[in-house]
């Protein structure tokens, strides 16, 4: 299963009242909230390493997703693997040390992404896998994904940016939000990344590593196929510049970004009050193909 979407994804209305960070398990929903819209992770078509594995199943698959709330139906806490496409090389993401760049699965930075965000003269947009993107709110319907990456030697890094659209009523500046990025090491004998017991990483989190989280615009768009009358989303960067620089060894990592939520007060009660309001329209059209 895999909650990804290439249009504007319309979420039902549930509202309950939940603090803000989220990062150890406690197998309930958090926020539930749908009114600040939703944060979807871009994908990266290039693969620096070696196209194996690659998003696709049979090749053992790019993608991972995690979810500590039991109204997806999936089980929670643990990682699920996920099959997406063979042009997908995973979430996109950027590492550099001293502006330089040190590791890249998308071309976005140094403008050699090719087509893969363009679906001009493409009949149907379902077609363009560079328009398919990732749920990732790990304290809003407790939902993250992680894509896979290779260090072939060890690697000094200072900056860390992962992609995403501002489609579907999210806000990149409003007081509401929060961010994290997370990377995970390998199981070993097995394409997963380790559990920790929550949604932090166990090789880097922003949550305990000190550096500073910036948004802006990279000037790339995605591009929707006649379907959609080649309309455009702006494709944003989220940069984490670290205050001092992190080595990683050689190895497979999984690395994720993703939302959070941060509610004032005053607005968590009137959440509480209206949260069992939004039971009444269920989750029928919470996932889209």
């Amino acid at each position: 299963m895999r909650i990804k979407s290439i249009a504007l994804l319309t979420l039902t209305t549930m509202l309950s009242a939940v603090v803000a960070e989220a990062a150890i398990f406690d197998g309930a929903g958090d926020n539930e909230l749908d009114s600040l819209g939703y944060y979807y992770a871009i994908t990266g078509g290039k693969f620096p390493t070696g196209d194996t594995p690659n998003g696709s199943r049979p090749s053992g698959g790019t993608f991972r997703y995690l979810t500590d709330d039991p109204a997806w139906g999936k089980t929670i806490d643990v990682w699920h693997k996920d099959g997406w496409f063979a042009d997908n090389a995973g979430f996109a993401v950027t590492l550099k040390n001293g502006g330089a760049i040190v590791y890249d699965n998308n071309g976005i930075e140094d403008g050699t992404y090719g087509n893969y965000y363009d679906g001009t003269g493409v009949a149907q947009s379902a077609n363009v896998h560079g328009l398919y993107r990732g749920y990732s709110m790990s304290n809003n319907y407790d939902w993250i994904y992680a894509g896979y990456f290779l260090i072939e030697e060890e690697t000094t890094i200072d900056t860390l940016i992962g992609y995403f659209d501002e489609t579907a009523g999210f806000d990149r500046n409003s007081p509401l939000v929060r961010y994290g990025m997370n990377i995970w090491s390998n199981v070993d004998g097995d394409l997963l990344p380790v559990n920790t017991g929550g949604f932090a990483g166990d090789v880097f989190s922003s949550d305990n590593v000190a550096g500073t989280f910036a948004t802006s615009d990279t000037g790339v768009d995605r591009i929707y196929g006649d379907d959609y009358a080649n309309a455009t989303d702006d494709i944003f960067r989220l940069t984490y510049t670290l205050d001092a620089p992190l080595t990683l060894d050689a190895g497979i990592y999984w690395f994720s970004h993703d939302a959070r939520i941060v509610p004032e007060p005053a607005t968590m009660v009137i959440w509480a009050v209206l949260g069992s309001l939004g039971l009444l329209y269920g989750w029928r059209r919470r996932r889209a193909a």
